[in-house]
């Protein structure tokens, strides 16, 4: 199995992962933190599955977003117009602002771990490549996750936000690495693997619930050891 079938695959030197919904995400949903924090402002009930449609639509409205905290704001905004009678950006947007900076708000893969472990023992050095804003390196840290990486790219310490080549180039840069030896692993089509593409990564799309991986994409990280050996990225090192 691989990725450019009219291209022999090259040696892979170091993975980097994207972070939201590729090994972090929200428990136990977006529409449940923001109903719980609305509700202890407003005294109102809201419904977490409503929520987060809603902020889905909303999500899906912002083209590029810059993940700064006025982007955010505009974004929560957007998911409760017409449910309060004030904004949030008003009311109890700094709150749920330093809510998704706590680690208690997140949950890690749990395969991640054995997986940063097998890669690593194959001589892989390791990054992370995010759109994010300024909470997600002390945020890493507070999980333990920052120094399990050699270099962690955010968009917002950086100034370039995926899916431009330049945040990948960025990464290539500092892990001292030709583009075509380092695979990207993101949840994004557009921005992960498109992204990553561009600059001339190796890449793979984490799309959950495959039952098998497939030539551009995996269904868990879990299949990510297995994606790597059929892709024959690792030569005759194996894994």
């Amino acid at each position: 199995m691989r990725p450019d079938r009219h291209q022999p695959p090259a040696t892979l030197r170091a993975v980097t992962f994207d972070v939201g919904w590729t090994f972090l995400s929200v428990r136990p949903s977006v529409g449940h933190v923001y109903a719980r924090v609305a509700r202890d402002w407003t005294g109102q009930t809201f419904d977490p599955h409503r929520l987060n449609r809603r902020f889905q639509t909303a999500w899906r409205g912002c083209a590029d977003f810059d993940h700064s905290r006025a982007g955010w704001m505009a974004l929560v905004d957007a998911t409760f117009a017409g449910l309060v009678t004030e904004p949030p950006s008003r009311t109890f947007f700094g709150d749920l602002y330093r809510r998704f900076g706590q680690p208690g708000v997140w949950r890690v893969d749990p395969h991640l771990p054995e997986v940063l472990t097998r890669l690593r023992s194959h001589g892989l050095r390791l990054g992370i490549v995010s759109n994010w804003d300024l909470r997600l390196r002390p945020l890493l840290r507070a999980l333990d996750l920052e120094r399990q990486f050699d270099v962690v790219i955010i968009s917002a310490e950086v100034g370039f936000s995926k899916p431009s080549p330049a945040i990948f180039l960025r990464a290539a840069d500092v892990l001292g690495l030709a583009p075509q030896e380092i695979l990207h692993v993101g949840d994004d089509p557009r921005q992960d693997y498109q992204g990553a593409r561009h600059a001339g990564f190796q890449a793979v799309t984490l799309h959950r619930g495959l039952r098998r991986p497939e030539p551009r994409r995996i269904g868990s990280l879990r299949q990510l050891l297995p994606w790597i050996r059929r892709a024959g990225f690792l030569g005759t090192r194996g894994l």
